[in-house]
């Protein structure tokens, strides 16, 4: 009987292992291990490869087919809009503001030992008014005050008048409390109607005024020009007069307005400039047409930096025979539009004398030579609303 050396256990007269512990018994030749078989991979069928792409197109045919359906077509219709507007550039404005605007006049002498001087500015009222007609408010002056109090004598006008000597100075204070609207048309070249429509109310509107100059040759060129093939069309026509001026002249800041020649010469102008040149072509054209003074800010920042501004204003007959007034703004490129942030003081009337005085709104006479300064700021603001515009 054989033991196993390490376990002391009977060993079976074959074998090369102790059947208990598992130790090699000396002297016995070690048992064949048979060699595994090879596993082989495992091939995806075609039907599993097949099925990895099915699902996804089943789903997106699936998809089209809905979309197809009448139900869905309001959504397609968002979904499109959604995209038109992610590519398209906008103004984002209020509706309404609400302000109380300030504006601070120091007067003093430049030269000489006294001099009498004369300040006039343009008292502004609700709008619409005067050729602007009727129709929605767009502004409306809810308080007006000055310290000193202005001579109310002359219609339109708020007059100050005083004599200084030496380093005197006079000091005058005027208070804007206004709540502005923004003005915007949603009017096109289909629903407008032509030239000959215009009432004879509006003849004031097609003459030469200071500065407006429809009888120029080469005014009534352009005039021309940007009416062949409108069919007298006036919105097409005046859209070819802000199309024109955007694309060829160049916003510099000037002084007192130039004539028509001036810019034309020239290649550039401010507000003033190019809303007179714009004014000269519409009525050349046979539109009638009139410019806008005020203020609006310079910057948009905190909107305290205001100062003087013009726009344009044009009558539009429309092809249902009433009429409307539609408002163009070239130093900015807004057409048939404005934001609120604005004061309007002076509605051209048609009088040439009043236009030209808007400009020339402080004079001294004397011995010396008196000059002021202004400053105008915002005490008060407050938006209502919100407006998306299409640039």
């Amino acid at each position: 009987m054989e033991q196993c050396s390490y376990c002391g256990f009977v060993l079976e007269a074959l074998g090369s292992n102790c059947p208990n512990c598992g130790v090699a018994v000396p002297g016995r030749p070690p048992a064949a291990v048979a060699a595994p078989e090879p596993v082989q991979p495992r091939q995806a069928t075609p039907y599993r490869r097949w099925r990895g792409w099915l699902k996804p197109l089943l789903a997106l045919l699936l998809v089209a087919g809905l979309l197809t359906l009448p139900q869905a077509q309001p959504f397609l219709r968002g979904l499109d809009d959604l995209w038109g507007e992610l590519n398209s550039s906008y103004y984002e404005v209020p509706e309404t503001v609400s302000m109380t605007l300030m504006r601070n006049f120091t007067i003093f002498l430049t030269s000489g030992p006294s001099a009498d001087w004369r300040l006039a500015l343009s008292e502004p009222g609700h709008r619409p008014s005067g050729p602007q007609g009727t129709g929605n408010s767009w502004q409306e002056i809810h308080t007006l005050d000055a310290t000193p109090a202005w001579d109310d004598t002359h219609a339109g006008k708020m007059l100050w008048e005083g004599h200084i000597e030496g380093d005197e100075r006079a000091e005058i204070s005027v208070s804007y409390n206004v709540t502005v609207s923004t003005i915007i048309s949603d009017l096109k070249a289909e629903g407008a109607g032509t030239i000959d429509q215009y009432p004879a109310a509006y003849d004031d509107f097609l003459q030469d005024e200071w500065k407006v100059e429809p009888s120029n040759t080469q005014v009534q060129e352009l005039a021309t020009q940007f009416a062949n093939g409108t069919g007298g069309n006036v919105l097409r026509i005046l859209r070819n007069i802000f199309d024109y001026i955007m694309g060829n002249f160049t916003y510099v800041l000037g002084t007192t307005p130039k004539s028509c020649d001036q810019t034309l010469s020239y290649g550039y102008g401010d507000c003033d400039d190019l809303g007179l040149l714009y004014v000269s072509i519409a009525r050349a054209a046979g539109i009638p047409a009139w410019m806008e003074l005020g203020m609006i800010p310079r910057s948009s920042d905190g909107l305290q930096d205001w100062g003087g501004h013009a726009w344009v204003n044009a009558l539009v007959p429309l092809s249902g025979g009433n009429y409307t007034v539609v408002t163009v703004d070239l130093a900015n490129g807004y057409y048939l539009w404005m934001p609120p942030y604005r004061l309007s003081e002076y509605v051209d009337n048609g009088d040439p004398e009043d236009l030209k005085a808007f400009y020339f709104l402080f004079s001294s006479q004397g011995s010396g030579r008196a000059s002021f300064t202004q400053d105008i700021s915002v005490a008060s603001y407050s938006e209502q609303g919100k407006l998306r515009i299409e640039a």
